[in-house]
């Protein structure tokens, strides 16, 4: 029995343009309620900007699972954060400098980038970034860092991403999408924060349903009883995904949402 609904956001429940079929949320979102179904938006992005892609009508009565697990959330409330150490942040921060890559600083007031990277790195991270600033250096910033991103050419980031994992085994990376590279504590992934939800709402991992298309997705995916990819997820996402559907340009999670919840009954 479906008890608990989790999407990624990015090549998922969004088209490439950053929209979603409105209707169909809300058809999605009355049949969860109807049937006692929790959704969850499981996302490797910042907590604000997830939460604010919905109207605040609904995402009032939504939990979230943001910066890929280090944060969860029901509506307005923050339930848990998970920020690194100061030596696993500052290790970070010496391998995105050592790395030349414009590099993203995640943490829970703001994200941060440096203005050395640039005024269209600043600009096309606001997609992703409800709250962001350029600051002169990391050095500036006075929060509670998450995680801190790379953003790699696609054609460098799958032998990129595995030179730092042989060289730097105390610390979690996962790709973030076909051109970032996450780089956080290790074992924090999305499946941390369902686990969570889990324990606190009581509801079985075999009762959950996932959907992803990304590297940061796969723990998520093998964690819950169900799970699918779109037909654009990486090839590690699929390999972990129960089933293959439709592309995130087709609606194809809110569709397959409806179909789930119709045959549930």
């Amino acid at each position: 029995m479906i008890k608990l609904i989790a999407t990624d956001m990015d090549g998922t429940w969004l088209k490439a343009d950053k929209t979603y079929d409105m209707d169909l949320f809300k058809k999605d979102f009355d049949l969860m309620k109807q049937n006692n179904v929790k959704l969850v938006i499981a996302s490797g992005n910042q907590y604000e900007n997830i939460f604010a892609r919905f109207p605040q009508e609904y995402s009032e009565q939504m939990y979230f699972v943001a910066e890929n697990g280090a944060l969860v959330a029901q509506g307005r409330q923050v339930l848990k954060i998970d920020n690194l150490s100061q030596d696993l942040y500052e290790l970070l921060l010496k391998i995105a400098a050592e790395s030349g890559y414009p590099s993203i600083v995640a943490a829970l007031t703001s994200a941060y980038v440096l203005k050395k990277d640039g005024k269209e790195h600043f600009e096309s991270n606001q997609r992703f970034f409800k709250k962001l600033k350029q600051v002169d250096s990391y050095g500036e910033v006075n929060d509670r860092v998450f995680k801190v991103s790379l953003i790699v050419p696609p054609d460098e980031m799958p032998e990129f991403l595995a030179y730092l994992k042989q060289k730097y085994p105390q610390v979690g990376f996962v790709a973030g999408g076909f051109d970032s590279i996450d780089m956080s504590t290790p074992g924090m992934n999305k499946a941390v924060g369902l686990k969570y939800l889990s324990q606190k709402l009581g509801i079985n991992s075999k009762d959950m349903v996932s959907f992803g298309d990304s590297e940061n997705d796969v723990a998520m995916l093998k964690f819950t009883g169900q799970s699918f990819v779109t037909a654009t997820a990486l090839p590690v996402a699929k390999k972990a995904a129960k089933q293959i559907i439709g592309s995130s340009e087709d609606s194809s999670v809110q569709k397959e949402i409806i179909h789930l919840l119709d045959i549930s009954k």
